[in-house]
């Protein structure tokens, strides 16, 4: 089974349109697998992920309940949590402390907030307050509205997707060198090196998942540097 990222609304967007959005933006087709759960039948979408050093695939699941309604059967292979909330909705805060606890009960280290554009306005949530009650595994993330031709990225959901493509996840396979893929100023030795790092890292990263010894601090501080290297790397695909 592929891991799971389950998608959730506190707002008027619904979890379905993320899930379109996020596949439409990365070019990828709808494809629907029903799956029953405590007779339940939820719909996974299947989200292909490639890069220069690995691939993999992973399950986009819109879910209409809330966070206490996620079949127990269903939680042991969510790996990763997005959740929209409205940002004039104060009662959100109140939500907060059940889906840190479902985050931090089912060992979940990828998350984003997302919502429309905070600008301070009354009575609405402010990003100091999101980052005082949200698991600092959370990234805030503000959706660009139609219209903004002044952004850099015109993307949506543009940092989702990095994400989505930058984390470790349980099921990655790592690429075997091909001359196909080669620049004629890369030897195969140093291909063949830089996929032998990568699969390190790969490694390494798993096996943090399980270690049991660290703290949370600890846990999250190393993660961070784990996906600061993996980002580094990934990207250097970008300019070759």
């Amino acid at each position: 089974m592929n891991p799971c990222v389950l998608i959730l609304s506190y707002g008027k967007l619904s979890a379905m349109e993320m899930v379109e959005n996020i596949l439409t933006e990365m070019k990828q087709p709808k494809l629907i697998t029903p799956i029953t759960y405590e007779a339940e039948v939820i719909n996974h979408y299947k989200c292909d992920i490639r890069t220069k050093y690995y691939t993999t695939s992973i399950y986009l699941i819109p879910f209409d309940g809330k966070i206490d309604r996620v079949p127990t059967e269903l939680k042991n292979i969510i790996e990763a949590l997005i959740i929209y909330f409205d940002p004039f909705d104060r009662t959100f805060i109140n939500s907060l402390s059940a889906i840190n606890d479902f985050l931090m009960s089912n060992k979940i280290e990828l998350g984003f907030l997302i919502t429309t554009a905070l600008s301070d306005k009354p009575n609405e949530l402010t990003f100091e307050e999101l980052k005082e009650n949200a698991n600092v595994v959370f990234d805030i993330i503000t959706l660009k509205e139609d219209g903004e031709e002044d952004s850099e990225e015109p993307e949506k959901y543009s940092e989702i997707v990095e994400g989505l493509e930058n984390f470790v996840w349980s099921n990655i396979k790592t690429k075997a060198s091909s001359s196909s893929n080669r620049k004629q100023s890369n030897s195969a030795e140093q291909l063949e090196n830089e996929l032998n790092d990568f699969e390190k890292l790969l490694i390494t990263a798993q096996n943090l998942r399980s270690d049991t010894h660290l703290t949370r601090e600890e846990l999250l501080n190393k993660a961070e540097e784990l996906a600061e290297v993996m980002s580094a790397i990934l990207n250097d695909n970008d300019s070759d």
